[in-house]
């Protein structure tokens, strides 16, 4: 899971493009989806959403974020559950103060949100 996740950052921009591109499609599908019926939709759209966002960015689907402002890092993997912004205790190596083995999310974040701007 942690590999996706750090992935995800790492190609921020890339996936950030590819929201919005797929965002215009399903806009532009808009008289399809009315047929149909959103409210037949909203049960397996959901389904594919939570298993994607689960997979790449580690999402709980807490409706608290804005994953294109984080740098496609999910605030709530934060172990401290800081979700604006790093606690200050960012070791010097970028890693979490409480699981030194893990990368600080809001140096990741910061790291995919230039990925963004750039892309």
């Amino acid at each position: 899971m942690r590999v996706l996740r750090h992935w995800s950052i790492r190609h921020a921009g890339l996936l950030n493009a590819f929201y919005h591109a797929g965002r215009r499609l399903f806009e532009a599908a808009d008289p399809l989806w009315r047929r149909i019926g959103y409210d037949r939709l909203e049960t397996p759209l959901a389904t594919v959403e939570k298993a994607l966002k689960g997979a790449l960015f580690d999402c709980h689907m807490c409706g608290r974020c804005d994953l294109s402002s984080t740098g496609m890092a999910c605030p709530m993997t934060c172990p401290k559950q800081m979700r604006n912004g790093p606690c200050g205790g960012v070791r010097a190596d970028g890693n979490c103060e409480i699981v030194q083995d893990m990368p600080c999310v809001w140096v990741g974040a910061w790291n995919g949100s230039q990925q963004i701007a750039d892309g």
